[in-house]
């Protein structure tokens, strides 16, 4: 299909979730009769009566709605549950059946079998009213039909429908009342603006095309940020970090960027930084082109803590009293916030008196516009200067590679030169002596001798040339004779050297004085040339080493110059110009302030206007800011370049589906369903997704079988494919939120796509965020600030073994209200203290036992996990409440997205409480006892109860003395060693396997009873351990290993106490589990932190005989 057509597919699959969705936590106000029927309406047996007026009523309603085109959706439930919420009374369905197929056919008297009609369940209700965990919720059986829903969701055994309506029972604090209704469910009240905006979307043009943030953001893939790329502009707070700055600058060039932000890396902080801005861009581009643009920026979340967090900052710097107002953004969002003090509303009046006491002062502006045009020509001169810098830079790097390899040449031409000079002044020396040869007179002497030697015959003569030659005096003698006087002067003139010539006298002396004048020409001759050679290669010698010192001086110059880095200017402007670009900022919000008074009679009639239209105005208003919406914007955004508001309630900002916002930045957009984002994207230009895929997730309220429904009818029977639901559905949290969205996923399971992830951490101290660095791979640099924690650790868990009822761990509760106590007795101030879970139920009873337990509590410092998104604290104490056999561990072990949002939270100490032993059989929760047990303190709860109390000619021994009494025993005992424990677990158990050995050989009698008082369930024992203890004591009679609660000892409740007898020396009695406490290693290194306990491991030791043998005989009743 094409992409309009796959965007009207996705349309169709969003409105299907969002009607299961509204379903989930549907409310119903009971006082609308026209859409709540409650008279007439019966139940009997299985089947649902309705009286035949209400039926006829409701099936003109149907059928009206139907001519119209309209859809009209009735349903049945049962009981009536009711809420009240400022004084209205709401129906809350917990599931509902569908009655629409009934009103469009035959009245039946006998009414209608209510096992024929389509269940929908409200998981957000049922959890809710039942008190359900997320994890209980998602595993509601709901496609098995009603029946077996209410059996398995209510744990309720039943015969007819009418009789669970009666049977049923809910917690006091909601109303009941024991009849069915039908209700018209219209949608759920968060919903209205996000079906009217996605209505319109799917009804437009949907013309984007690539490059749109829209088209993106479906069909897109990002891409990598540019280099040299500047931005201009920066809020009053500290650089961007290098990782923001490679957001900023990817900002700049793309439509849309996805930024991942790990817990504490400043998102916050980058955002303020974009608002800057956009600020400084509008001044600019008024300045250099004189031309206006719409800056408008609209930072939103579903997460209203994330839009705090902004509203916060930018308030904080608003209060300067150096500023002129503080106009700057919008508080925006529900109706109430738009009317709340500091609203939307509120601030665009005192804009408006602003502008109307206040006049243009044109000197002021034409200042302001000279120190900014400054600013920018200072930074763009700076830019070019690296510019050429590095230009040259870059010259020199490609030629100092050429000329090291000039000077390696001639050091090679050099070094042969130099040999070959060698060679030439030996064979100078060599040939010296013919320096004294007289060349010229060799030469004519050589030359006559030649001549000669041709004239002479080559062999001997016939007689009668003989003859001949003798009559005409022209024998050889003659000839040489003749040649002899013509050389005479020459041959004279070698007399006196040492290369004396003799005159010929034969032809054998004239041979033989010409090779002797040859050869030593010759010698001359090569004695001359070498020189000359000689000579020219010292000249080439020069030559090359002057070349080679210039290419030396070069290299020297290219390396010193090389050697000195240049800084480079893209990836430190931000910090080297930051002061600039917050006075760039200040300036240019000053200067579209004088801007807004020089065109005040336009800018205030678009600001009445526009409070007009965000005050309910009505259609009228929004169609005549419709007509010319982006001069009205601009005007706006000219006071108010910023808007803050949640998604759901954009609309109630820009009721209008088009492109009227220049920048769009989304926080928390790990935790957003990609289609609540959808509409803001349709209405920008350019957008920033900031948020973390192993943070939060979405809340998904459906089951897992009605997501497995959901999938199948919504997607897959309609044309799309596995993929499109993987990328696409609301209900894929692990690969579907806006985050993923953005960052141009595959739908992959694990694919967190192509954002910029921001690495520098602020927030926690370091043993804290390192766990959660390990667990997320996150390359995080820590750059917080040390601080030491008021109990001089910054990781401490506390075991609390724990016990379950109604899904609230109470052990658990009443150990945190003291460990909160505790933490106030340190110096920790409750402001500081955050508590959190992650199961709501638990949670809320945290909530109203520690609200009524301290004073000053807050509740929003109570709450889950997903609540805490957003926020910190200096504490945090996460209570897990995890302890039975049958509390799935998986449920918060399968993503490290929770344990990473709880743990992070911390800035200071983060409290680890619960079962210790329950939550090291899951993979991240054992990771991080782990990593507390490395890096901070561990400790075990004891409630008051179980301090013991002196007792007559009792001592008291605490803490890590118990490892020496211990130890004493094992050695002492003569006779008989009992050891009392709940629990047999841990190292400690398995040290002991080893450590008892010397006893038993010594005949004593060693008797270990262990068993915990309480669940049979909530076990946690060692099994291997246990059977190494029960084969041991085989070999040795006398010995056992009781365990209470099972087998021959099932009728035992088990035992709390924790006691060691040895023989009748001594005995001790306390909090001190002997075979599984976690205080050897604390004991090993240093006595145990008296900071973090809440009361000391606190024993007494009995020594009178008659104490200890009633102390055996209450022992021996244990298991006899």
């Amino acid at each position: 299909m094409n992409a309009v057509g796959k965007v009207d597919a996705i349309l169709n699959t969003w409105f299907d979730y969002i009607a299961l969705d509204d379903y989930s936590n549907a409310r119903i106000e009971a006082g609308k009769q026209d859409i709540v029927k409650k008279l007439g309406i019966n139940l009997s047996g299985n089947n649902v009566l309705i009286d035949q007026a209400t039926f006829s009523e409701l099936q003109q309603k149907v059928s009206k709605a139907q001519q119209k085109q309209q859809e009209s959706v009735w349903a049945l439930s049962f009981p009536q549950f009711l809420d009240v919420e400022q004084g209205k009374s709401y129906l809350c369905p917990l599931f509902s059946l569908d009655v629409t197929s009934i009103l469009k056919g035959e009245y039946r008297e006998q009414g209608w079998n209510i096992e024929d009609l389509k269940l929908s369940e409200a998981g957000d209700n049922l959890a809710t009213f039942l008190g359900l965990d997320d994890e209980q919720r998602e595993n509601l059986i709901t496609e098995d039909g009603l029946r077996r829903f209410l059996e398995t969701t209510f744990d309720l055994q039943f015969g007819t429908y009418e009789e669970w309506m009666w049977q049923v029972t809910i917690p006091r604090r909601y109303r009941i009342q024991r009849q069915p209704y039908l209700f018209e469910f219209t949608g759920g009240r968060f919903s209205v603006n996000l079906k009217k905006d996605l209505k319109e979307i799917k009804s437009g043009s949907k013309n984007w095309s690539k490059g749109h943030p829209a088209y993106e953001y479906l069909f897109g893939t990002p891409q990598p940020p540019e280099h040299e790329v500047t931005y201009m502009g920066a809020f009053p707070t500290h650089a961007p970090t290098n990782s923001q700055l490679t957001a900023i600058k990817h900002a700049q060039t793309e439509p849309i960027t996805a930024v991942q932000g790990p817990p504490g890396s400043g998102k916050t902080t980058l955002i303020l930084h974009l608002i800057a801005q956009q600020v400084v861009q509008r001044a600019l581009r008024l300045i250099e082109k004189d031309e206006d643009i719409n800056n408008l920026i609209i930072i939103s979340s579903t997460n209203n803590k994330a839009v705090d967090n902004v509203i916060e900052k930018l308030d904080e710097w608003l209060t300067d009293e150096s500023l002129k107002h503080d106009l700057l953004y919008l508080k925006g969002g529900s109706k109430a916030n738009i009317q709340s003090i500091g609203g939307a509303t509120e601030k665009i009046q005192k804009a408006v008196d602003y502008l109307q006491k206040n006049n243009f002062d044109e000197t002021h502006y034409n200042n302001i516009k000279q120190q900014i045009k400054q600013i920018k020509d200072n930074f763009i001169t700076e830019e070019s200067t690296y510019l050429e810098q590095n230009r040259q830079r870059n010259l020199s790097e490609q030629r100092l590679p050429e000329v090291l390899k000039q000077i390696q040449t001639l050091e090679d031409n050099l070094q042969e030169a130099v040999s070959t000079q060698k060679q030439y002044q030996v064979r100078s020396r060599q040939l010296v002596e013919y320096e004294q040869l007289p060349i010229e007179a060799y030469r004519k002497i050589k030359l006559r001798f030649d001549n000669i030697e041709r004239q002479l015959p080559e062999g001997t003569l016939p007689w009668w040339i003989r003859l001949w030659r003798w009559v005409t005096r022209n024998t050889e003698e003659k000839i040489i004779t003749k040649v002899a006087l013509a050389c005479e002067s020459a041959i004279a003139n070698t007399f006196n050297t040492p290369f004396p010539v003799e005159n010929p006298k034969n032809r054998t002396d004239l041979i033989q004085q010409l090779r002797l004048v040859t050869e030593r020409l010759e010698k001359a001759d090569e004695l001359l040339s070498v020189q000359g050679k000689s000579q020219k290669v010292s000249q080439d010698i020069t030559t090359t080493e002057q070349e080679r010192d210039n290419a030396r001086r070069e290299s020297n110059i290219l390396e010193n110059l090389l050697a000195t880095p240049l800084e480079d200017f893209y990836l430190s402007f931000h910090k080297n110009f930051h002061d600039q670009h917050k006075e760039l900022f200040f300036l240019s919000r000053e200067f579209l302030t004088q801007q807004a008074l020089c065109s005040k009679e336009r800018v205030k009639p678009s600001l009445e206007l526009y409070a007009s239209v965000i005050s309910g105005g009505g259609w009228k208003d929004i169609d005549r800011m419709a007509e010319n919406l982006d001069e009205h914007i601009k005007n706006l955004s000219l006071m108010f370049p910023a808007i803050t508001s949640t998604l759901l309630s954009i609309r109630n900002m820009l009721p209008w589906v088009s492109q009227c916002v220049d920048r769009t930045i989304i926080d928390e957009a790990g935790m957003i369903d990609l289609h609540k984002t959808f509409p803001l994207l349709v209405r920008s230009r350019k957008a920033i997704i900031v948020g973390d895929p192993l943070q939060i997730e979405p809340v998904i309220t459906l089951s897992k079988q009605r997501r497995g429904n959901y999938r199948q009818t919504a997607f897959l029977n309609k044309g799309l494919t596995e993929n499109d639901y993987h990328r696409y559905s609301p209900e894929e949290e692990y690969s579907a939120t806006t985050y993923h969205r953005a960052a141009g996923t595959t739908g992959e399971d694990n694919d967190k796509g192509q954002g910029i992830c921001l690495i520098e951490h602020y927030r926690c101290q370091p043993s804290i965020i390192q766990y959660c660095n390990t667990i997320a791979n996150y390359g995080l640099e820590v750059k917080t600030e040390p601080v030491n924690s008021l109990l001089e650790s910054h990781l401490i868990a506390y075991h609390v073994e724990g016990n379950i009822h109604n899904n609230i761990n109470e052990e658990e509760i009443t150990a945190v209200c003291e460990i909160v106590q505790h933490l106030l007795t340190q110096g920790y101030s409750i402001e500081d203290i955050g508590v959190i879970s992650p199961f709501k139920v638990h949670a809320d009873a945290l909530k109203e036992r520690l609200t009524q337990k301290i004073s000053g509590f807050k509740h929003n410092s109570i709450g889950t996990i997903h609540t805490f998104q957003g926020s910190e604290k200096r504490v945090i104490i996460l209570s897990t409440k995890i302890c039975r056999s049958q509390d799935d561990v998986s449920w918060i072990n399968k993503r490290p997205n929770l344990l990473n949002v709880a743990v992070s939270r911390a800035k200071e100490l983060f409290v680890l409480v619960g079962n210790l032993y329950k939550l090291e059989k899951g993979n991240l929760t054992r990771q991080l006892v782990e990593h507390i047990r490395e890096n901070g303190r561990i400790s075990e709860y004891k409630s008051e109860a179980e301090i013991p109390q002196a007792e007559p000619g009792s001592t008291f021994i605490y803490d890590c003395d118990h490892f020496n009494i211990f130890q004493e025993a094992l050695e002492q005992a003569e006779e008989e060693l009992i050891i009392v424990t709940p629990w047999i677990r841990g190292n400690e158990s398995t040290r002991f396997v080893d450590d008892v050995v010397s006893a038993l050989e010594r005949r004593v009698k060693v008797i270990v009873v262990y068993g915990n008082k309480g669940d049979d369930e909530n076990d946690n024992n060692d099994s291997s351990t246990e059977n190494n203890l029960r084969e041991l004591f085989s070999e040795y009679s006398g010995s056992q290993l009781i365990r209470l609660g099972r087998e021959i000892h099932i009728e035992s409740r088990g035992t709390n106490e924790k006691i060691l007898v040895c023989d009748t020396k001594f005995a001790i009695l306390g909090t001190w589990n002997w075979l599984s406490h976690p205080y050897r290693k604390q004991c090993s290194r240093s006595l145990i932190n008296p900071k973090i306990q809440i009361r000391r491991e606190t024993s007494i030791q009995l020594s009178d005989s008659s104490s200890i043998e009633n102390l055996k005989a209450r022992i021996y009743q244990l298991f006899r």
